[in-house]
């Protein structure tokens, strides 16, 4: 019997040796002891994630290293307890990759990630999502530069310009330049025709204010409805050198003159036709200034003057 329970005790003794072996093996960090565990070295180290190779401190990743995903991501820089923080590169398989600061293994700090698609964007991360001053430029030419927050545009300037291109159509953008806010948007853009909007842009699909220059020079500064002129606004005409010929100031619809205005027949305050326009032309009775204390009562009708009678 004494004999047995020496077999039985051996065997409890093993197998609690055994139990103590797995343990050790299910935890690295029970191999080193104190001194240790304060050591750096150099290791590969296969978990659930993937597998690191590099620089460890115990069974730490600290320094150093990179590490392949299972999932194919692949991170090359700087670590600290396990986690991915410093300088590194993220490699996104079918997507791009990232150059710049980590911290918690997440995209903190500044940093560029430029998408296989040649997108680029380089400036603030927050959480692995763009996130303060950037600047992303698209591969098509159009450039944002501004304030980001979780991966969304909030204020900047967005821009576009065509250098050089062959058979563009005459309305066809060939740059423009969109500043917005919360409390603003301004759009500016030229056309290969010549046109040049600078305004809000509510003023193309809604309503709002702009200054136009023509392509024939002429300008316009007022109101708009949906890119027309509408409300009160300023027009003026100019010959071929640039100079002023005529202006109209006054209400507009539907880009003609419509309502009470001013017309002006020189540059000059004075001499000015001032009554009622209908359709783009002076209607009714208006009163031409042909200097400040000479004034006539007209009457037109159609656009055509039909009596001038001295005030």
């Amino acid at each position: 019997m004494k004999k047995y329970y020496v077999s039985f005790l051996t065997f409890i003794i093993a197998f609690v040796a055994s139990l103590a072996f797995i343990y050790f093996k299910a935890n690295p960090s029970n191999k080193f002891s104190e001194d240790q565990n304060l050591s750096e070295w150099h290791g590969q180290v296969d978990n659930s994630y993937g597998t690191y190779d590099g620089t460890l401190i115990g069974d730490m990743f600290s320094g150093k290293g990179s590490f392949r995903f299972l999932s194919g991501e692949i991170y090359v820089g700087e670590w600290k307890k396990s986690y991915m923080s410093g300088d590194g590169e993220v490699i996104f398989p079918g997507i791009g990759t990232y150059k710049g600061q980590m911290n918690d293994s997440k995209r903190n700090g500044k940093g560029t990630f430029t998408w296989d698609s040649s997108d680029e964007y380089v400036g603030d991360w927050e959480n692995d999502a763009m996130c303060g001053n950037g600047k992303y430029t698209f591969s098509n030419g159009i450039v944002f530069e501004g304030v980001m927050e979780n991966n969304k545009p909030v204020s900047g300037i967005l821009t576009y310009k065509v250098e050089s291109e062959e058979g563009l159509s005459a309305d066809k953008l060939t740059s423009f330049e969109y500043n917005f806010s919360d409390d603003e948007k301004h759009i500016k853009f030229t056309t290969k025709g010549g046109l040049i909007y600078d305004g809000d842009v509510s003023g193309v699909d809604d309503v709002g204010r702009a200054n136009i220059t023509y392509p024939s020079g002429n300008t316009y500064s007022g109101q708009l409805s949906h890119g027309k002129r509408e409300g009160s606004g300023k027009y003026t005409w100019v010959d071929k050198n640039g100079k002023t010929k005529t202006i109209y100031n006054g209400e507009w619809k539907s880009d003609l003159m419509e309502g009470k205005g001013k017309y002006y027949y020189t540059s000059s305050d004075y001499p000015y036709l001032s009554g009622n326009f209908v359709k783009g032309k002076p209607n009714g009775t208006l009163i031409y200034y042909k200097e400040a204390d000479n004034t006539f009562d007209t009457v037109w009708e159609n656009g055509v003057c039909q009596s001038v009678k001295e005030s």
